[in-house]
Parts: structure tokens; C-alpha cells; sequence
């Protein structure tokens, strides 16, 4: 190897071991290392208003961070709930040992109070800092059975920190000393669950004051103390509901609640006698026929049917106009060559029935159909939804232009709706005064009662449109024809013979013209659910020598007809689819929480 090789290998190992001694290490250390040398809390306990239990404390912590730019302050979390009550935490200040304001902000979320303290202009701290963190809070005192218990946590679990000492001083009031159980107040240390007892517990009386000291020394990260006052059970307002159920508030929060049920019900009746037109109602008579007009779209309308569809198709080829098969689940709509008369039957078909493709003829061509069912995909399905849309939309304005329903009773539905407001604005601030005594959730009573009352009033005030005189005596007509399709035969064909029957216009009956009746009725019998019982009728009529001429025999007598309501309805699905115990132990109680370094 060569003099000037050996004096190229010697200069980069002596430079690789100079960088290796001398370049600056960088610190990995994270915020959470550094310790506390010690946790001092004042506790002040005493009763407020209602008998609450009312805590003013006093959290002084002494951080010791390092000497390098890691800390710029601490964070500490506060639990703000404590045996299903909210402790109402409230930060009064924080200040270091002499007093001086510290920068500090306040989150509440989680049922925690996340108090953060640094300076404004995030600059670091070194060495020994001082917090002096003071805040109340109430609903601290818990029954646990036989006693109430200030079952409270001083620093918490919830600190990477270790605590070189833990102290807290409990000053109990003058009104609560004489409940204070003071041969079973204790302490414990440790870990989540660990029963070992505090390193001292001292009480303090005199004739003017009662204060009992905790301490514990040395306690490891996720370590705590934990103190434990009883009270003589009672004494105390631990929130129980049992200490407002006979007040004058309980009882009228009550009387307000079944006042709001009271006006539902007057929604009900309200919508059966007055908008569903109840109060015009009349004698039933039986009807062997459809009415005349309106359109049959119109009628389910003002009946609330919603088969409609189907009926229509039926009604189209008991006229002659389609011819209906069912072919693997689906049906076919056939356009044959009889001429539509009906404006409403021109409208549907011309838009629901297509010619073959290439055609120039589409619409009511000779030919032309549709199928109907599950197999139907987009853009085809979308396409039969549309068209019954638009036709039901015309038959809607139809409906209110012939005043055979009104709009709907929006005005009335508002002015009936304001009392259960008013109710539940009422029934809220008696809530709201039960819950300053006993903080039991009282409030959300009438919100969630109101919420539900007022959406179930607007859906039964708005189910229907108002009724009118013309739509009562049209629904009281299809009753009459409903009745007529459920009678039995030999009751039927008697009816038809006497003087309210068909006799009157049709003369001696045949079978053939008893036929011809019975199948002018079925469209309508779809459009009332009872094309069922309809179609065993009908099939007493046909033979193979006279089958229907719009649907093949074999449905007729399977009963089958009624696929074809499920089939549109699946047609529109696939359209649709397409889219989118007290203290016992360490760790157990309330407040303590935990906090880190910032």
C-alpha cells in the first residue's frame, strides 16, 4: 500500500472519531420527562344551595423540568363528572407560588377540563416552576349505601410524571362537621385498585373548625392518593330523585307531559273527523260499479290508496286497450290495436309504451310495450318511475282543481302546534328547577317529549289533505264498492236483481253480462287491495271457450294478478337502488384525572 493511501485512510478514521466525540448530541426526550416534586391540595367542602356539596380547591404543583429547551409549561386534566353528575367545573385562576397570574386556557370536552398553562409567547421553562391551579366545583359528595362519601382522588392516575410527595388538606364546614363519620375516614396509595393506606392521616378539630390531613411520599408514575370522608347518609343532597318526587314542581312536570299526550290526541281526532271528513260521513251504500269520474289515479288520491298503478294497467286492458302477460317474474304491457278514448289512459300509455327499437312510432303504436319488474334496470326503470310520477302529479292538481280534496292544513297545523311549544317551554324550566335540586337529567325530559310530540303532530295533521263534501261522498262510494266485491256470490247476483241492483239499467241478468260487469269492477278491486278475492269470482265466469281476452286464464284462476302491483313496485326499486361501591381502594373516586408537560 502507498505512503499517500495509508495518509488518506489515517485522515478519515481520525476525522469519523472527531465527529463522533465532539458533534452536539440531539435530545429525543419527550414533554412528559420531568417530575413533580410535590402536589399540595386544599380542599374546602362545605353545602350550598339545596344542600349540594360545594368544593372550592387549591392545586399547588411543583414541576422540576430540565435545564434544556424541552418544557414550555403543564397540562392538567380535571374530570368534570362524578356518579352521573356534572361537577360544573369552573377555573377561578393560576398563578405561580407568589401569586403572579399565569397564562392559561381552558377546553371542556370528554367530560374533562383540559387546562393548559404556558406562556403567551411559548417560551420555555427550566428548573423548579411553581402552579397554583384554583377551581370549584359541586355534586362531589356520592351515597354509597349506608353513608355519603367525599370519595376523591388528589393527583390522579392519569400522570407519566412521578410525585415525590402528595399532600391534601380537607376543611370541612361548619354544617357538615357534625355529619362527619371521623372513625371511618381513610386514605389510600398506589396503583388503579391498590388498597395500601396513605403514609399519614391526621384530623384537626376544634370548637370552630374541622380539617383532616393526608400525605403520601414517593409515588411512581400512575400513582395516586386517595381520601375518603363518610357523612352520615342524608345530610347531604347526593341528587337522588326520591328528594323531589313529592314537591309541587315534580307533580306539574307531570300534569305538563300528559298535557302534551292530551293535545296528540286532539291531533288525531281532529284529523279523522275534520280532515278526513268524518263528520260528513253518511250511510254506506252498496255499489256494483267504478264511479264515473274522477280518474281512478284521482280516486286513490282521495281514498289514500297506493296501488294505483296496477290499477291503471288493469283498468287499461279490461278495455282493450293493453294485453298483460307474465313472463319469469316480469310482466309484459302489450299496446294492441283498440283506440284509447280515455285523455287519461292516452296520456300513460303514450308515455309508458315503447315501439320496437329503430321504430319511428313509439308511444300508443300497435305493438309497443313495457316490462315491469325486478329485472328492470336503469335507465329504463327510471324511466317507468318518471311516467308514473307525472301522472300522478296531474292527477293530483286534478284532484284540486275539481275540489275533491283541498290542500293541505298547513295554517291549522301551525296554530295547533303552538300549544305543545308553549307546553314544552313550560314543562322545560320545571325541569330546569328540579334538576338545580337534584341534577337528575329532568330537563331532557320535555325536550325529547316536545321533539317527538310536535314531529308526530305535523305527520298526523299532514297525512292527509283536507277533506271536501265531493271526496267524502267519493270515499264513502268506494266503501259501497268494496262492500259489493266482498259479499258472496248468490248475495251479489241478489243485489244485482233488485230495484238499487243493475236490473235497473241492464235488465234480465245473463252470464254473460254478470261477466261483463264483474270485469269492469276489477281494476277497482286492484286499486282496494282485493283483486285476490275478485279474481276467484271472475274465474267462476271464464272457460276455455271464453277466457279473458287481456290476461291468460291460467292467472285469472291462480290468482295471480296480484304480482302485478309487486312487480311495478320492483321496477321502481331497482331505480331507486342505484343511488347511494364507596372508597375502598386507590384510584377509585372522583377528581385526581392526570395532566402531562406541554
Amino acid at each position: 500500500m502507498g505512503k499517500t493511501r495509508v495518509l488518506k485512510l489515517l485522515a478519515l478514521i481520525l476525522t469519523s472519531v472527531f465527529a463522533l466525540v465532539f458533534t452536539p448530541q440531539i435530545s429525543h426526550a419527550g414533554v412528559d420527562d420531568f417530575e413533580f416534586k410535590s402536589m399540595d391540595v386544599r380542599y374546602e367542602l362545605s353545602l350550598g344551595e339545596y344542600d349540594i356539596a360545594q368544593l372550592k380547591v387549591t392545586e399547588t404543583l411543583v414541576a422540576v423540568f430540565p435545564e434544556t429547551d424541552q418544557n414550555r409549561g403543564i397540562r392538567r386534566l380535571i374530570p368534570d363528572f362524578h356518579q352521573d353528575h356534572s361537577l360544573a367545573t369552573n377555573i377561578i385562576s393560576v398563578t405561580d407560588e407568589n401569586g403572579a397570574p399565569r397564562d392559561f386556557t381552558v377546553e371542556y370536552a370528554d367530560g374533562y377540563v383540559n387546562l393548559v398553562s404556558k406562556h403567551s409567547d411559548d417560551r420555555f421553562v427550566h428548573f423548579d416552576q411553581t402552579y397554583v391551579i384554583t377551581y370549584s366545583q359541586r355534586w362531589v359528595i356520592a351515597n354509597y349505601g349506608d353513608t355519603d362519601e367525599f370519595y376523591w382522588d388528589v393527583n390522579g392516575t392519569g400522570w407519566a410524571q412521578p410525585f415525590g410527595s402528595v399532600s391534601a388538606t380537607v376543611v370541612v364546614a361548619p354544617e357538615l362537621s357534625d355529619a362527619l363519620l371521623v372513625d371511618e375516614i381513610s386514605c389510600y396509595q398506589g396503583a388503579q385498585g391498590g388498597s395500601a393506606p396513605c403514609d399519614q392521616k391526621q384530623l384537626n378539630r376544634t370548637m370552630s373548625s374541622t380539617s383532616v390531613e393526608f400525605k403520601s411520599a414517593e409515588l411512581a408514575a400512575g400513582e395516586t392518593l386517595t381520601i375518603v370522608l363518610p357523612f352520615t347518609a342524608g345530610v347531604v343532597n347526593t341528587g337522588s330523585v326520591s328528594q323531589v318526587t313529592g314537591t309541587v314542581e315534580y307533580a306539574l312536570l307531570w300534569v305538563l307531559g300528559a298535557s302534551i299526550l292530551a293535545l296528540l290526541v286532539w291531533s288525531v281526532y281532529y284529523r279523522i273527523v275534520h280532515i278526513g271528513g268524518r263528520k260528513w260521513r253518511r250511510f254506506v251504500t252498496v255499489q256494483y260499479e267504478g264511479p264515473q269520474d274522477p280518474d281512478l289515479a284521482v280516486v286513490s288520491q282521495v281514498i289514500g290508496s297506493q296501488r294505483w298503478q296496477a290499477a291503471l294497467l288493469m283498468q287499461a286492458a279490461v278495455l282493450g286497450y293493453v294485453t298483460l302477460a307474465e313472463e319469469g317474474g316480469t310482466w309484459l304491457v302489450t299496446r294492441t290495436d283498440k283506440k284509447v278514448v280515455e285523455p287519461n289512459l292516452q296520456q300513460l300509455l303514450g308515455a309508458l309504451l315503447v315501439g320496437e327499437p329503430g321504430s319511428d312510432s313509439v308511444g300508443a303504436s300497435v305493438g309497443a310495450s313495457v316490462r315491469l319488474g325486478a329485472a328492470v334496470v336503469e335507465p329504463e326503470s327510471g324511466r317507468i318511475a318518471a311516467v308514473f310520477n307525472e301522472h300522478m302529479a296531474l292527477a293530483v292538481r286534478e284532484g284540486l282543481d275539481e275540489r275533491y280534496y283541498s290542500h293541505f292544513a298547513v295554517k291549522t297545523t301551525f296554530l295547533s302546534w303552538l300549544p305543545i311549544f308553549g307546553v314544552t317551554v313550560g314543562m322545560t324550566f320545571v325541569a330546569a328547577s328540579l334538576d338545580a335540586r337534584v341534577d337528575a337529567g329532568f330537563v331532557l325530559i320535555p325536550i325529547l317529549l316536545g321533539f317527538v310530540a310536535s314531529i308526530a303532530h305535523a305527520i298526523i295533521m299532514l297525512s292527509k289533505r283536507q277533506a271536501t263534501q265531493a271526496g267524502v261522498e267519493l270515499s264513502i262510494y268506494m266503501r259501497g264498492l268494496s262492500e259489493f266485491i266482498r259479499l258472496v256470490e248468490k248475495d251479489r247476483l241478489a243485489f244485482l236483481q233488485s230495484p238499487t241492483g243493475a236490473v235497473r239499467a241492464k235488465g234480465p241478468l245473463g252470464q254473460g253480462e254478470v261477466l261483463h260487469l264483474y270485469e269492469q269492477v276489477l281494476p277497482w278491486a286492484v286499486l282496494l287491495g282485493l283483486e285476490t278475492e275478485w279474481a276467484k269470482v271472475l274465474s267462476l265466469y271464464y272457460t276455455d271457450q271464453n277466457p279473458p281476452n287481456y290476461v291468460p286464464l291460467a292467472f285469472i284462476h291462480s290468482s295471480s294478478i296480484a304480482s302485478l302491483n309487486s312487480a311495478i313496485s320492483a321496477s321502481f326499486a331497482s331505480s331507486s337502488s342505484s343511488g347511494s361501591g364507596g372508597g375502598g381502594s386507590a384510584g377509585g373516586g372522583g377528581g385526581g384525572g392526570g395532566g402531562s408537560g406541554v
